[in-house]
């Protein structure tokens, strides 16, 4: 993968190069076609291995996808496009199935859940570099409930936001993520469980971000009836979202800017 100086930048294709931009990334991202086509890699024995990898990396994928999708309150939050980083996190689990042959090897996030905990949403400002002090939380796997505490947040001691932003708020996000594993019968990956416990995001109330805030906690529970599995792992995350007032007088978040990763997994 090559970058383009300032100097001389364009995007789009010219020959046998194609350029884009990434969000995330100062510089124009520049890469050649080409390559086997579509049929012979569907087709050739010499391809084989191919098309193992890109079978797993589907699911890799759609199981990356599913973690995304249910943390969706921390999306506006990061500062880079998170996807091929989580993706990467998910297909390390894959690689650990020593049972399976390639192109069939499962994604059990119920044996592996620390491989998720811990990921961050922003490669600038750092979520533990704006609170330094850990959140207390307990996730009970059987009922699917978490309980969060957030301590008492003084400016300049154990809180540290953004000078240009008067307001913030907590987001809390969790979700839950079945196992995947391949159906040899009908020849494809699926999800362990499917009815799986559903959650919306926690918003706390907009304060100022110069004085301290009292010790917060916040009770998450699934917002449908089913509840979690063996085969599945739960997981909760936080942000710092900021908030300019509106010519209205109402508080709009300021999308890219905050910070957030996930907490815990179980």
């Amino acid at each position: 993968m090559g970058t383009l100086n300032n100097d001389l930048s364009f995007t789009g294709s010219v020959g046998n190069l194609s350029a884009y931009t990434m969000r995330g990334h100062d510089k124009v991202i520049l890469r050649t076609k080409g390559g086997a086509t579509k049929r012979q890699i569907q087709t050739l024995d010499t391809f084989e291995s191919t098309r193992n990898l890109n079978n797993e990396w589907k699911v890799v994928v759609k199981a990356a996808g599913s973690i995304r999708r249910g943390l969706n309150g921390l999306k506006a939050l990061a500062d880079y496009n998170i996807s091929g980083h989580l993706n990467a996190l998910v297909k390390k689990i894959q690689v650990l199935d020593l049972v399976n042959p390639k192109g069939k090897r499962s994604i059990l996030f119920s044996r592996q859940p620390d491989f998720i905990s811990s990921f961050n949403y922003n490669k600038q400002n750092m979520f533990d570099s704006l609170i330094r002090q850990p959140l207390s939380i307990n996730i009970d796997k059987s009922s699917g409930a978490a309980d969060i505490e957030i301590p008492l947040l003084q400016p300049s001691v154990n809180f540290f936001p953004h000078p240009r932003y008067a307001y913030f708020r907590i987001v809390l996000s969790m979700t839950s993520v079945s196992d995947y594993i391949f159906d040899a019968t009908n020849s494809y990956y699926g999800a362990v469980r499917l009815a799986i416990p559903d959650y919306k995001p926690i918003f706390s109330a907009w304060a100022p971000s110069n004085i301290p805030q009292a010790q917060a906690s916040f009770h998450y529970t699934p917002a449908n009836n089913y509840l979690p599995g063996p085969d599945m792992i739960l997981i909760l995350g936080a942000g710092i979202q900021y908030g300019m007032p509106g010519t209205d007088g109402s508080m709009q978040p300021v999308p890219y800017v905050g910070a957030a990763r996930i907490l815990k997994c179980v």
